[in-house]
């Protein structure tokens, strides 16, 4: 229980997850939401994993990828923290954002997952 809360805390005032040691243990960030773009509904789901980045840096990278979907006038997304992202994606980005990250993607149509790896290898990330 005070580890969820731990969690919630550090979301909610970014200040907090300097001291997060609840957040010591979890290296990857599960997203999920959607939003809709026109009459188009748009799933979410992503999931970031730290090899590496400081984990004030990562919950920060996190956080701002949750609120990217606000663009679209949606609700941020549901951030879950965890041990290491889930299994079968469809494809990863190793070097995400030039940084010691894999970003993994899950419930992309044809479209979305190629421009996702071809913003990947634009950025010097290697694809998967």
């Amino acid at each position: 229980m005070l580890k969820k809360f731990a969690v919630l805390l550090a979301f909610s005032s970014p200040f907090l997850a300097l001291s997060g040691v609840a957040l010591a243990q979890e290296k990857a960030c599960l997203m999920e939401g959607s939003f809709a773009f026109g009459t188009a509904k748009t799933e979410i789901k992503d999931c970031l994993q730290n090899n590496g980045v400081p984990q004030k840096q990562f919950a920060e990278t996190c956080d701002s990828l949750a609120q990217a979907t606000t663009v679209f006038g949606g609700p941020a997304a549901k951030v879950t923290y965890m041990a290491a992202c889930p299994a079968q994606s469809q494809g990863s980005c190793a070097g995400f954002f030039g940084q010691p990250m894999t970003s993994y993607y899950y419930k992309r149509d044809a479209e979305t997952l190629a421009a996702s790896k071809s913003g990947c290898m634009a950025q010097g990330g290697k694809w998967q």
